[in-house]
């Protein structure tokens, strides 16, 4: 075999794994979302309640959503504004807490700027009182048959809410 010969055959087994490379690299999919939304009308038109992403006893006047998932394991945090005096349905679904349940006790950060970093990490739940927010639960349906935690903090002064929901 010629040196030429060879030469090409290296450079079509260079290039046949080049493109095996491509197209593994087009496989494969981010299993991250991301969505921005001035107003709870957007989300609701985008079917982020129906997906999940936001619960759906936000007040109506909520604005200024920003939300970022994983799916696979399914998480989602969830930051929004709302205006005080449509708070009422968004009060009668939290549940107060004291200390955090061990499962929303430790939230990875997600690594957005609107997330707090006082969200990240093993929650305390002084510091977070401290920075103006009260912590709540809510349990919410996973499956038909299992139910999963999500943490609240809001901050009621400023009108503002962040939501984490673990894996379930």
């Amino acid at each position: 075999m010629s040196l030429q010969t060879r030469s090409g055959r290296i450079q079509l087994v260079g290039v046949a794994l080049c493109l095996c490379f491509v197209s593994v690299l087009a496989g494969c999919h981010d299993d991250r979302f991301e969505s921005s939304y001035p107003a709870l009308a957007d989300a609701v038109k985008d079917r982020a309640i129906e997906r999940r992403w936001i619960p759906s006893f936000l007040p109506a006047s909520s604005r200024n959503i920003h939300v970022t998932g994983d799916l696979s394991p399914s998480r989602v945090w969830c930051a929004f504004e709302f205006v005080l005096a449509d708070s009422e349905q968004l009060r009668k679904s939290l549940k107060p807490v004291d200390t955090l349940p061990a499962s929303v006790a430790n939230v990875p950060g997600p690594g957005k700027p609107w997330w707090p970093s006082f969200l990240e990490g093993n929650l305390d739940p002084k510091r977070i009182h401290d920075e103006g927010l009260q912590l709540y639960v809510v349990e919410e349906p996973a499956t038909a048959s299992t139910t999963a935690l999500e943490v609240f903090a809001i901050d009621w002064a400023k009108g503002r809410g962040f939501l984490y929901g673990p894996p379930s």
